[in-house]
């Protein structure tokens, strides 16, 4: 009788393992303080495109005059290809301005919620326009 039962359980073992893979992969934004706002003038290092979570690094000169180095997540590239980005929309050696959430534990690292290019233009908001204080009214 035990023998028959062993398939059943290998199967039930095995998708067991292959939900609990997918759960811990999709892990919550905790990790970030989304009540504190940093701000970032630098330049692009690279936009790292892969799921689940872009990711854009950039390089800038803290008070102390060192280069520093922030990493920033950002949504997934499905999402931002809603959006109209590509993988080639932000490119080695751009200018941009990004306000995002500091990671609690975890210096420069951060949620990007709003890039924009030196001149101020909105080029990515993590929420959407309206809800972006700093993008003025919408145009119709």
């Amino acid at each position: 009788m035990m023998p028959r039962l062993l398939p059943g359980r290998i199967i039930l073992v095995g998708t067991a393992l292959a939900v609990a893979s997918v759960a811990w992969a999709h892990h919550s934004q905790s990790e970030f303080d989304f009540k504190s706002v940093i701000e970032v003038d630098g330049t692009v290092i690279n936009l790292d495109w892969r799921s689940p979570h872009a990711r854009l690094n950039v390089l800038t000169v803290d008070e102390q005059g060192k280069t520093v180095q922030w990493d920033f997540e950002m949504p997934s590239p499905m999402t931002l290809m809603r959006r109209g980005w590509t993988r080639n929309s932000l490119k080695p050696g751009d200018k941009v301005k990004v306000r995002a959430a500091p990671a609690r534990h975890f210096p420069n690292i951060a949620y990007a919620n709003v890039i924009r290019d030196p001149t101020g233009k909105p080029l990515f908001t993590g929420v959407t326009q309206i809800n972006d204080p700093g993008s003025g009214p919408r145009s119709p």
